[in-house]
């Protein structure tokens, strides 16, 4: 349950993160993204921050914040777990398999642990069955394309 009070200002980016990660574990989602903007404006940006960030975001439905700060996480440490692995879940929650697959054959290749690499194949498994039920549509041409053009004799 999240409550209804705003976060103090806290002025040290340590006590931030770690007030910012009680919170992500109660589940206090607007909590957690108060205290990330405060670590962010204290100059705590580092791709870990911008990860809890992005999920906490992801997890009050702001979509276009979420792959903002996943997407930022992801340039600033290349090579990390986590922010690949949250992109691909996103994107796959949000039906683009394409990118979600992208983003979790690049996590598995990165993952250091037996749980990594089993949370991520889970996720492409699940991924691979929602691929056999999504129905293809064909792509059509912009209506636009498809109007008949006005010749003299229409006129």
């Amino acid at each position: 349950m999240v409550s209804g009070k705003l976060a103090a200002f806290v002025r040290d980016p340590q006590q931030a993160l770690e007030r910012a990660q009680r919170e992500f574990e109660r589940g206090h989602m607007k909590e957690t993204i108060e205290l990330l903007e405060q670590a962010l404006i204290l100059k705590a940006d580092t791709a870990p921050v911008r990860t809890m960030l992005g999920i906490a975001y992801a997890r009050t439905r702001k979509v276009d914040r979420a792959l903002h700060h996943l997407e930022h996480a992801a340039e600033m440490a290349p090579e990390s777990f986590a922010p690949r692995c949250a992109l691909g879940e996103l994107y796959a929650r949000l039906g683009l398999p394409d990118k979600a697959r992208e983003h979790l054959d690049h996590a598995l290749e990165l993952a250091t642990t037996a749980a990594e690499r089993s949370y991520v194949q889970g996720l492409l498994r699940e991924e691979r069955q929602r691929d056999r039920r999504r129905i293809y549509r064909p792509r059509f041409p912009p209506l636009g394309l498809f109007r008949r053009r006005r010749t003299r004799e229409d006129a």
